[in-house]
């Protein structure tokens, strides 16, 4: 995964200086089994980060009811993409 710093203006990964160049997909909103095609395509966008947000509603559909699994499979979705070579930026949602 690699220790990710910030040194004056400059993020560093492994004390290199690392540029996040990200973009969006949002996990639940296509079918797991094109994971990791989208994920490739964002690669040969010239991306080497996602960035998706975790949208509880879906997670928590009710009060103590939880729901990882499928398209709500958040794990499997960072694991892919780690897998394909992109850093991944997770932004939790209320």
């Amino acid at each position: 995964m690699g220790k990710l710093t910030i040194e004056g203006r400059h993020f560093k990964l492994d004390g290199e200086v690392f540029q996040i160049r990200s973009g969006a997909i949002h996990y639940f909103r296509v079918l797991p089994e094109y994971w990791e095609d989208r994920l490739i395509k964002l690669i040969n966008c010239g991306f080497n980060t996602v960035e998706t947000y975790v949208p509880w509603n879906i997670h928590e559909p009710e009060e103590n009811e939880y729901c990882f699994e499928g398209i709500c499979d958040v794990v499997k979705f960072v694991k892919t993409a780690q897998k394909v070579g992109l850093k991944v930026i997770l932004r939790v949602t209320p």
